[in-house]
């Protein structure tokens, strides 16, 4: 069974307009209007025309690259933080920013050299710790991302986005207690936060705590009743403790839900196979062939194993051979063994 992880995602956070030297001139204020109004196109017509009036303009080209990079246009952005930095290093956000466009584009040792820079530059800037901790989560450096969100949490103890984030890096090193504290902070404030006890679950999924995670899918569950993850996730967790009627009642009652869904189908008959119940088995797996399940192969081995069970031979031949010729060659074993 496969375990669903829950994938926490940290927004980056922007910078906001910096001061142009002097006066702004009218371009560039419609400009900043119009970005922060995340009307991001408008604004880079208004950048053009202040580049166009001044080629030099370095805030201008940083201020573009920003919209750029807000509308995911990351390489085109690059280019702008690239000019806005060689008119004028100082401009420390673009390096900022460009960290973000090279991190989203996976240059990822550009991307810590920019921040790591930032960092040196404006150390009372928080934020770029947090980036920096993401940013060695996708290089799965996993002691150097908890390093970076332990010491941004010396200064942001309450923020419970970046204490789930550092939840999953501790699970990710195996750290269970550690893990679980973390998100037993992050419930103080709501205990009924459903996200929070699908992380706990998982992560003592994950582990192959499956009693544990049964206990928090079902809280969600309490609250719940209909949530499909937590009942998909307990009825998981069920089949790897071999709890199978369990398993099989959860299963049941997503496939009432959901009756097009083959892969509640293909659970059902693997447990009842483990059960030797294999009319139940062929049955279930003949549910989940017609509505398309996608692993044929591995369906089609598993329902000629409960047709030999009953002796059946001449359909589990067929559904082995039939394994052997999509390329699941774990059929070949059964082929060999029982048909001639």
């Amino acid at each position: 069974m496969r375990f669903k992880l829950l994938v926490l995602v940290i927004s980056f956070c922007i910078l906001g307009p910096v001061s142009a030297s002097g006066k702004l001139d009218s371009c560039m204020s419609k400009g900043i209007a119009l970005s922060q109004q995340k009307n991001y196109k408008n604004a880079i017509l208004e950048f053009d025309n202040c580049i166009s009036q001044k080629s030099n303009y370095a805030e201008a080209y940083f201020q573009r690259g920003t919209c750029y990079l807000l509308l995911n246009k990351h390489n085109i952005a690059l280019v702008d933080f690239n000019q806005a930095l060689r008119l004028d290093s100082s401009l420390y956000e673009a390096y900022y920013n460009r960290a973000l466009a090279e991190h989203a584009i996976k240059n990822y040792t550009f991307s810590e050299a920019d921040f790591l820079l930032y960092k040196s530059r404006v150390p009372s800037d928080h934020r770029v710790l947090s980036s920096l901790a993401l940013l060695m989560e996708d290089m799965q450096e996993y002691p150097s991302a908890l390093k970076y969100y332990t010491e941004y949490l010396k200064f942001h103890p309450n923020d419970f986005e970046t204490l789930k984030s550092r939840a999953m890096v501790y699970a990710e090193m195996n750290s269970i207690e550690l893990a679980i504290a973390d998100l037993d902070i992050c419930l103080r404030p709501d205990a009924n936060d459903t996200a929070i006890w699908m992380s706990k679950g998982n992560i003592y999924y994950d582990a192959q705590r499956f009693s544990e995670a049964i206990d928090a899918y079902n809280v969600i569950l309490l609250l719940y009743p209909d949530n499909k993850a937590a009942l998909y996730n307990r009825a998981d967790a069920y089949t790897s403790l071999k709890r199978y009627d369990e398993a099989i009642r959860d299963y049941q009652y997503l496939s009432s839900k959901d009756k097009y869904n083959s892969e509640y189908y293909f659970n059902i008959g693997f447990c009842y196979l483990q059960q030797a119940k294999n009319q139940e088995a062929i049955l279930s797996f003949g549910k989940a062939l017609d509505t398309d399940y996608t692993n044929l192969g591995l369906l089609l081995m598993l329902r000629g194993v409960a047709y030999n069970n009953l002796k059946l031979q001449a359909e589990a031949c067929s559904d082995w051979q039939k394994a052997v010729e999509l390329g699941y060659k774990e059929a070949q074993k059964y082929r060999s063994d029982f048909c001639k």
